[in-house]
């Protein structure tokens, strides 16, 4: 089960926040900014939820001093809704940011959302570098951040890679739009699911300008996108 830190020192928040988590998570409270950087030190954790205005020290030197030696997913909450605030808990390595009061529906997504990309980011390691596919016609090498497509290196963006990458990494699994924008997408970007099918249109024509007759992304509808590994000829 999954450990989160809960920073924050309102009782009626802790324990709204412990009606919808508890049981999916394991949850450890702090009151405060000194105890939550002593807890830290004590035991690792998967994710951590901080509100900025807690006592002694602040939600934002709490972020700061955890990012110096740790990782770790980093949901910042606050009453603040001011864009400077935002901004400045991105700045200082917050991965997401919630305005109370908010819809715990949306805290769970975000949760969820967060511990995905970390899942991921943590699977990118020496060992399991390159994704190969297709009878070895698709080969992302993650290490260098570069698709080979039918023997040809692909021209890419840096979002066109990373989904190829996503979509790569779990050929079987079907991407909705949601998720490909959370896994995707830093919270502190404009995120538009439209955006989506845009860059899915731009990777099947550089696909297809590499060769015409391989299928790669399929797109499921109602549901979202998932990478082809039958090759048309397969299919015949």
């Amino acid at each position: 089960m999954k450990r989160f830190l809960v920073v924050e020192d309102e009782k009626l928040m802790c324990d709204l926040i412990r009606i919808h988590l508890e049981g999916e998570f394991e949850l450890v409270f702090a009151y405060d900014g000194a105890k939550a950087l002593q807890l830290v030190k004590e035991q690792p954790y998967d994710l951590l939820i901080l509100d900025i205005m807690i006592p002694f020290t602040d939600g934002f030197d709490v972020c700061k001093e955890i990012r110096r030696n740790s990782n770790m997913p980093i949901l910042m909450l606050t009453a603040r809704s001011a864009i400077e605030d935002r901004v400045k808990g991105l700045q200082l390595g917050a991965d997401d940011y919630l305005v109370k009061p908010f819809d715990f529906e949306e805290l769970k997504a975000r949760v969820n959302a967060l511990l995905r990309r970390s899942d991921q980011a943590e699977g990118k390691d020496g060992r399991d570098s390159m994704i190969v596919l297709k009878d070895k016609k698709l080969i992302v090498n993650k290490q260098d951040k570069q698709v080979v497509f039918c023997g040809r290196k692909m021209e890419l963006t840096a979002k066109e890679y990373a989904i190829i990458e996503l979509l790569a990494g779990s050929p079987n699994k079907i991407f909705t739009r949601e998720e490909i924008l959370d896994l995707v997408w830093d919270y502190s970007e404009i995120r538009d699911v439209r955006a989506i099918d845009s860059h899915i249109k731009n990777i099947r024509l550089k696909f297809r300008k590499l060769h015409s007759d391989v299928p790669i992304i399929k797109t499921v509808w109602g549901l979202g996108y998932q990478l082809e590994l039958k090759d048309a000829a397969d299919e015949a």
